[in-house]
């Protein structure tokens, strides 16, 4: 039975479908506005049409029944000829028993072979040869017979042009059920779902009933636009004309309740279902997997193999995908077995469904075991999966690889490949992989796509070559959020906070509604820049006029934005009315920022509170001790490293790292484990001695007094290294896993003066461009 809330809901839907009086209207292709009830109401812009699907005409080797052999090389020889003139279609129609010499009659024409024509022609996407049988139809009076009439329709729709498809409709003196249904599925095909409800409210008024395969591609459409109210009102239609017990129709029902995230009612339904099959099923743990019910669906599945119902690739699909998430390597070996079992592990689907399985468990050898088994089986969803599995557990080398494999089979690329291989070169960062993967990205047209653009500028952001993430953004077609949040980032992070405010605010008035995202690299732009008002503005407008909740990051910014710019107190007084309970994340802008200004009593008070929640952040005890040594309180410094020794704490030693002819380099302090050390070190001292010549006589001196503490430190080491090795006039690009020292700071920017040369430094806050003697961070940092 169905439930209160189906009934009533049948009573509105019939009424709405009520007779209609009066002539026909003719249906129309265009988009209008329409509204089943009030609390149903759709827009969509225009037309939705495939292009390339209008002049498709493929033959994929497929398996298919002997009477379609015909067909099928005929279609192919057709669609081959270079021109197709009028004599050649005369030719071809006259040959194949059609037709001769252009005068065709009525009588010689097999309807049931034109239907099968027609049905073909539909099914394969060719448009231009529907076409020519439509206009041999026309000419030898068969427009008129409804069945040819309706595979007309079907075959339009199919191919995608959907405005001969309803000219057809128009034009026919009967319209039945079976005409009806296929413009809805048509419409349905073509994104005009609000001229599919139009065409469903008319059903009775042309003197027809909605039959199961009518309730089946409206129950469809529900599903796509989660329209659920509208859905339940054809639930309780489907109960009152009894086709409940019609599988095709209980299975698109069950398939709309998940795809509208009502769950309860899709259980509900399974449970009552007269007749399950593999659709059914499947469909029920689709929709659980979908909705993160993981265990719940693997229970189902193993339910239906012990109900008789064996899975199909679909099927198990899903099942990896769900046992992949419960994180249980043994139940996932269990189904891997059933699958080979099976004789399925090497299937396009289900083995890539073990890539992805293996993947999330991050058994990477598994997953590239598995790939390497599939051998010529493997695809580009296949690829893609390893890939992707690759970058997501931290291998982005081996990513790399995979990724140059592909590139050397000259195997087909696409958004779902660059994107994730984009993420790989940000994470080294490596320039040099990226613009050759950028080269590659040009080389398949997808240089202007939306999502590979996005993944461009943030790769060459974490290479700090803001430059070319401006470019690549100005070619994107299209710009959506995520690509605007991108481009602004990139300048926020790299010394030029003007610009990303600049583009903040164009954002916006472009239409643009930004998102926490937004904020956060506007608040940090600000903070880098020490733009008080600025940043407090952005903040407030966060709030008030855009309704984005602030989340821990944004409190973080903001306290500094406020520390370091010296107001110490005030970052304390916004702390503690944040509305969330302050984190460590929140504590730590506060510490670094007293540091900074040598706020010992408010540094000890904000380190209580790191401590409590963090005991182990190294970093806490390693800021005390240095205030404590510079404050003369030797004592407690002392005391502060006993602390970390009793608890076994160590702090992470700096490491910075180069690119050098595609290979990185990594150096730590006083590194002397690198062939070319003597040379390294030769260059430092060189400059070292150059530093000490300068003018800037001040700065120097208080370099040459930190020299035992500082000169060998790892970032130094590495822009040595990177003198003596690039090109004349290259930039130097340095990473370190550690915030730069001001000694190491100043080091950098006399280099960058004496050298010649820009020098571009990421550490584990930001980016630092040094260009003749200067620093885009303004020294404030």
């Amino acid at each position: 039975m169905a439930c209160n809330s189906c009934i009533n809901g049948s009573q509105r839907l019939s009424n709405l479908m009520s007779p209609l009086t009066g002539p026909r209207t003719p249906v129309m292709a265009s988009i209008s506005k329409i509204c089943l009830y009030k609390p149903f109401s759709l827009s969509f812009a225009g037309s939705v049409k495939d292009q390339t699907l209008l002049q498709r005409c493929n033959f994929p080797a497929t398996c298919i029944l002997r009477e379609q052999v015909p067909l099928k090389n005929e279609c192919r020889v057709f669609a081959r000829m270079p021109e197709r003139t009028g004599t050649g279609v005369s030719t071809y129609l006259r040959e194949t028993g059609t037709g001769e010499n252009g005068d065709y009659a009525r009588n010689d024409l097999d309807i049931s072979r034109l239907i099968s024509v027609l049905k073909f022609c539909g099914g394969e996407g060719c448009l231009e040869f529907g076409r020519t049988y439509h206009g041999l139809i026309a000419k030898t009076g068969l427009d008129g017979d409804e069945f040819v009439n309706t595979s007309l329709i079907d075959m339009y729709a199919k191919c995608g042009d959907i405005d001969s498809a309803v000219m057809v409709f128009n034009q026919m003196p009967r319209l039945d059920v079976a005409s009806c249904n296929c413009l809805i599925s048509g419409y349905a095909n073509c994104g005009l779902f609000e001229e599919a409800f139009r065409l469903f409210m008319n059903y009775e008024s042309w003197g027809n009933k909605p039959n199961s395969y009518t309730y089946s591609s409206m129950l469809a459409i529900c599903g796509t636009l989660s329209a659920i109210e509208e859905g339940k009102q054809l639930h309780a239609q489907v109960v009152k004309m009894q086709y409940l017990s019609e599988t095709a129709v209980s299975n698109a029902l069950l398939t709309m309740y998940c795809k509208c995230k009502a769950m309860a009612d899709a259980e509900s339904l399974f449970e009552r279902l007269p007749q399950r099959n593999i659709v059914s099923w499947t469909a029920i743990i689709h929709g659980l997997y979908q909705h993160e019910g993981f265990e719940k669906a693997m229970r189902l599945f193993c339910l239906m193999r012990e109900s008789g119902i064996e899975p199909n690739d679909y099927t198990f699909t899903i099942a990896l995908a769900s046992c992949g998430n419960m994180k249980n390597i043994d139940n996932c070996r269990l189904l891997h077995g059933l699958v080979i079992k099976k004789g399925m592990a090497l299937g396009e689907f289900v083995g890539t469904a073990l890539i992805d399985m293996y993947s999330e468990l991050r058994e990477t050898d598994d997953a590239e075991k598995q790939f390497k088994e599939m051998g010529n089986l493997t695809s580009k969803v296949s690829r893609n999966a390893l890939i992707k599995g690759l970058v997501q557990n931290e291998k982005a080398n081996e990513a790399l690889d995979a990724f140059s494999e592909m590139v050397r089979k000259d195997a087909a690329c696409d958004e779902f490949t660059f994107s994730p291989i984009l993420k790989a070169c940000a994470s080294l960062p490596s320039f040099m992989s990226c613009q050759q993967i950028h080269a590659q990205v040009v080389k398949a047209n997808f240089d202007k796509n939306t999502h590979v653009g996005s993944s461009l500028i943030e790769a060459y952001t974490r290479c700090g070559s803001v430059e070319d993430a401006e470019k690549v953004f100005s070619r994107i077609s299209a710009p959506d959020v995520v690509s605007w949040n991108s481009v602004i980032k990139a300048y926020s992070q790299n010394g030029n906070p003007r610009r990303a405010i600049s583009l903040f605010r164009r954002m916006i008035i472009k239409g643009f509604r930004p998102t926490g995202s937004t904020f956060l690299a506007v608040l940090s732009a600000c903070s880098h820049s020490g733009k008080i008002q600025d940043g407090q503005e952005i903040f407030q407008s966060m709030i008030n006029e855009f309704g984005v909740s602030p989340e821990e990051a944004h409190y973080s910014c903001m306290v500094d934005l406020l520390g370091r710019s010296g107001q110490i107190e005030k970052a304390l007084d916004f702390i503690n009315n944040t509305p969330i309970k302050p984190t460590a994340s929140i504590w730590r802008p506060l510490l670094a920022a007293c540091r900074c200004h040598n706020n010992l009593r408010i540094a000890e008070f904000a380190a209580k509170h790191i401590l409590a929640m963090d005991p182990n952040d190294a970093t806490v005890y390693v800021t005390l001790s240095n205030m404590y040594i510079e404050a003369g309180l030797l004592e407690n410094a002392e005391n502060q490293r006993k602390l970390m020794k009793l608890k076994e704490i160590t702090k992470e030693p700096g490491c910075s790292w180069i690119e050098v002819n595609n290979k990185i380099h990594k150096f730590f302090s006083r590194d002397r484990t690198h062939p070319e050390s003597e040379k390294i070190y030769d260059k430092l001292k060189q400059i070292m001695m150059l530093i000490k010549g300068t003018a800037y006589s001040t700065n120097a001196d208080s370099l040459q007094v930190k020299e035992d503490f500082c000169l060998y430190h790892s970032e130094k080491l590495a822009v040595c290294f990177g003198l003596i090795s690039l090109a004349a006039g290259k930039p130097v690009r340095i990473f370190k896993n550690l915030r730069v020292c001001t000694d190491c700071h100043m080091f950098m920017k006399f280099a960058s003066m004496i050298t010649d040369r820009v020098i571009i430094l990421s550490d584990n806050y930001r980016f630092h461009h040094f260009n003749k003697g200067g620093c885009s961070c303004g020294d404030y940092w």
